[in-house]
């Protein structure tokens, strides 16, 4: 399930192209994707879903971040922002042009299938496992390809990507009028499982959250302050303080994914 738009950028020091999000170096503005207002913060661009995303990566932007670094700021809130359609469980595509040299470069950090998946594990299932359930859950890249980009072209210390998105998972983000459709739309299944319930219900209305509601992620926000301090090793080391509870998490669900399958991600 897509966001409701994407952002293609050119005429950059760095491009960064990626779905739902874009950062280009060379125009002399930023957009709004909710109200299109514009505010001017130099040589540069922010393009997000998020109401408040596009705020963020032009901050890092203003903090002499890189374009790189600004994509990562901003998509770690577009991850609470378009919850449907990205987060720590997923994985991305990432095109990165270098006008120096006239090169690009391609990371792929999209999701892997466990060591334990067969090729025939769906075959006349009918029970909906390959869509729906920890069995449907691949081995998630998103964070180990932001790390290892940052290590690359990031200039700010990767604390500094990852606060401002806790700051909001604990202040609450603004529900844009795109995810409070998607919202109502599964709000049945939101009521069912437990783990959907708890984050996506009003519990004054036992509704699903509307335009212009704020929700708030703490449970989150205590995850994504572990990553801020130790990095992709948080969820990608034997060691991690993230990688068990991960893995116990898709157990639960009858997942597969191993921590073998986490440490062994390239």
């Amino acid at each position: 399930m897509a966001c409701s738009k994407t952002a293609i950028c050119i005429w950059a020091t760095i491009v960064i192209a990626i779905v739902a999000v874009g950062i280009t170096l060379g125009f002399v503005f930023l957009w709004n994707d909710e109200t299109s207002d514009t505010e001017l913060i130099g040589r540069a661009a922010v393009v997000a879903n998020g109401r408040e995303c596009a705020g963020i990566g032009s901050n890092i932007l203003k903090q002499n971040g890189s374009a790189v670094d600004a994509a990562i700021a901003t998509l770690f809130c577009e991850g609470i922002a378009c919850p449907q359609s990205m987060g720590l469980g997923g994985g991305f595509l990432m095109v990165i042009y270098i006008k120096e040299t006239d090169t690009l470069e391609t990371v792929n950090a999209r999701e892997m299938a466990p060591l334990a998946a067969t090729e025939d594990m769906f075959v006349n299932d009918t029970t909906g496992a390959s869509s729906k359930g920890g069995l449907a859950v691949a081995v998630p890249g998103e964070l180990k390809g932001y790390f290892e980009v940052h290590k690359k072209y990031g200039k700010l210390p990767w604390r500094k990507l990852v606060e401002p998105t806790i700051e909001l998972c604990r202040e609450g983000h603004t529900v844009s009028s795109y995810l409070a459709g998607i919202l109502g739309k599964r709000q049945d299944t939101i009521l069912k499982e437990p783990s959907l319930r708890e984050i996506f219900i009003d519990p004054k209305t036992n509704e699903t959250w509307k335009e212009g509601d704020r929700i708030k992620r703490l449970k989150l926000a205590e995850s994504l302050e572990i990553i801020a301090q130790e990095g992709a090793d948080a969820l990608y080391a034997k060691n991690g303080s993230l990688i068990s509870k991960f893995v116990q998490d898709i157990k639960n669900y009858k997942g597969i994914i191993t921590e073998e399958d986490l440490i062994g991600y390239q």
